[in-house]
């Protein structure tokens, strides 16, 4: 799960000995960096919101990065790996991905849970294109239409489209960060999200089976 904790302070005169030194530090500075990130947002981040925020010196940063593009990117691609691990467990367990989509629905909210207060920034850049965040979301969104594409041929149902498959995961994407940024989150505020997300799953990569299954869904709503 991934956690967004303030790195540990070390004193700026105590240089890393060994390898592991070296690679705690380095660490530590990707995890100040996205806290920093988390109330900057990148076109308004600085190095000293980094050295603030790890307890280092400005040669320090250096010594181990050329620019914030870096350690962000490099934080972005841990939450690619957490969320895509995430995603495909829920694929690999839920069996049919129509029939028992709803884990794979929480997999991903539960990861934008899981970002606290980078939700926010991250999202208002997933399509800011000077931000190291828009391509991070460009390599998630190939990665898991790759893995949809598997699971939907798996089942026997046609090859969806590429840009079929986009469209679903950019309204998923729309639909859950919606639910963690514009509600309190109530399971009735959930209801709503996970129905919309299902209608979206039928249209965009059922086959015309599963329209017939699933014609009730259309005129469902949630309790509320």
């Amino acid at each position: 799960m991934t956690q967004i904790v303030p790195p540990a302070l070390r004193s700026r005169g105590r240089p890393p000995k060994t390898e592991a030194d070296q690679e705690d530090l380095k660490t530590r500075i990707i995890d100040a960096t996205l806290l920093a990130f988390a109330e900057q947002g990148f076109l308004a981040l600085k190095v000293e919101h980094v050295l603030e925020k790890a307890g280092i010196s400005r040669p320090t940063f250096y010594k181990y990065f050329r620019n914030l593009e870096e350690p962000l990117g490099m934080a972005a691609l841990k939450l690619h790996v957490d969320l895509v691990g995430r995603i495909r467990e829920a694929l690999e367990f839920s069996g049919d991905i129509i029939l028992n989509s709803v884990s794979a629905f929480e997999a991903y909210v539960e990861w934008g849970r899981s970002l606290g207060a980078v939700t926010r920034p991250l999202y208002a850049e997933f399509y800011e294109a000077s931000s190291p965040v828009s391509r991070f979301r460009l390599h998630t969104v190939a990665t898991l239409q790759q893995m949809i594409m598997e699971k939907v041929v798996a089942s026997g149902r046609p090859e969806p489209l590429p840009s079929q498959i986009e469209l679903f995961l950019t309204g998923v994407e729309f639909l859950a960060f919606r639910f963690l940024l514009r509600t309190e989150g109530s399971d009735a505020d959930w209801a709503e999200t996970r129905l919309a997300m299902m209608k979206l799953l039928v249209a965009t990569l059922g086959s015309e089976s599963d329209a017939r299954q699933f014609a009730g869904l259309w005129s469902m709503r949630p309790e509320r």
